[in-house]
């Protein structure tokens, strides 16, 4: 393996600083999502089109933050390729700080745009891609057992198959049920979370443990074993290739199942909608023609919109065919795509660090 330069250590570790107290999703999930949602699922229930009234935290003072990442950035374009792709992750942070800081306000969406702009010819693609999976009829069979995700009880819920798992491979995260959370589950440092209270399926059990733990649990390990700290705190729009890695994963294992599509691809469409300047009502209103619930409909409506317009869900499906395509001409990458959050763009300057000694 490479050498790691000697700037690299002060670089990751301030990096890794800055990281750990910008949360942007953390920032932009409401803290009264559950109740709202709950709220919501009644009134439109009964044909009452009701927006929500989400709860954030206070947000954040993240100016001198900014000002020193953009002070690291300037110094780190200077080191070579290896010190533009730090540079890069510098800036990306500090938009992500400001996003963190416009929390509630209309300026989110506009920087938001900023942070989940279009990469390349991958988006128009995932457009194609999220119709045609809509067209594919609706949802799996509604007949299968279901269970709540955090019934401790149930030897196949979500919260017990992660804690299985995770014991069976001996990796040192905990799981912890959470009441207001977007998303089935979550991983974070040392923990992956579980979402309380929501029917899943055996096959959505299975797919959430194989994505969490495979997609980030593993890469975030693998990352802590990289001397060179860049691999942890994440390559610009390395998170977002995470999470096209995890699906692709989840393709070859066969479980992009039907209603698994068709929920990433509403949450494309209203991701794209969101850019189009759509508002939660017109939102809730496309996801429900598609045949959608509506608990579904606000569900994902609501996770589009967090924060005020967050948007995010409009880079999965890009980076899902984005992963697929360079692992399709180059199989060897998933060997530092796997080793943290690592983007294409960043894999071939960091290879020289996961390369083995033949």
């Amino acid at each position: 393996m490479a050498r790691a330069p000697d700037w690299a250590l002060n670089a990751s570790h301030a990096l890794t600083t800055a990281a750990s107290r910008i949360r942007m999703i953390s920032c932009s999930t409401p803290l009264n999502l559950r109740s709202e949602l709950d709220r919501l699922a009644e009134r439109w229930s009964r044909s009452e089109e009701s927006i929500p009234y989400f709860i954030y935290e206070a947000p954040p003072d993240h100016d001198e933050i900014r000002r020193a990442l953009g002070e690291l950035a300037a110094w780190l374009d200077d080191e070579g390729p290896l010190g533009q792709v730090y540079a890069a992750r510098a800036r990306e942070l500090s938009e992500e700080a400001s996003i963190c800081s416009a929390v509630g306000t209309e300026r989110l969406r506009t920087l938001a745009r900023g942070r989940c702009r279009r990469r390349d010819a991958f988006v128009a693609q995932a457009d194609a891609l999220a119709a045609g999976w809509l067209a594919d009829g609706h949802a799996d069979c509604l007949d299968e057992p279901r269970v709540q995700t955090d019934d401790e009880g149930c030897a196949w819920s979500l919260v017990s198959r992660m804690r299985e798992e995770l014991g069976a491979r001996r990796l040192p995260y905990r799981v912890v049920s959470v009441r207001d959370l977007s998303a089935l589950a979550a991983t974070g440092e040392g923990v992956v979370q579980v979402a309380m209270g929501r029917s899943v399926t055996r096959g959505d059990v299975e797919r959430t443990v194989l994505h969490e733990i495979e997609g980030h649990v593993l890469p975030r390990c693998r990352a802590g074993a990289i001397r060179l700290g860049i691999f942890s705190v994440g390559t610009r729009w390395g998170a977002d290739d995470q999470e096209g890695r995890a699906l692709v994963l989840e393709s070859r294992a066969g479980a992009l199942a039907r209603g698994r599509r068709r929920e990433l691809a509403m949450r494309h469409v209203g991701a794209r909608m969101l850019e189009e300047g759509a508002d939660f009502v017109e939102t809730v209103r496309r996801l429900l023609s598609f045949g959608a619930s509506v608990q579904d409909a606000l569900r994902i409506t609501a996770r589009v919109q967090r924060g005020g317009g967050l948007g995010r869900e409009v880079v999965y499906l890009p980076a899902f065919l984005r992963v697929e395509a360079a692992l399709a001409e180059r199989p060897e990458l998933d060997r530092v795509l796997g080793s943290g959050r690592v983007a294409v763009d960043a894999a071939d300057v960091l290879w020289p660090w996961v390369a083995k000694d033949e």
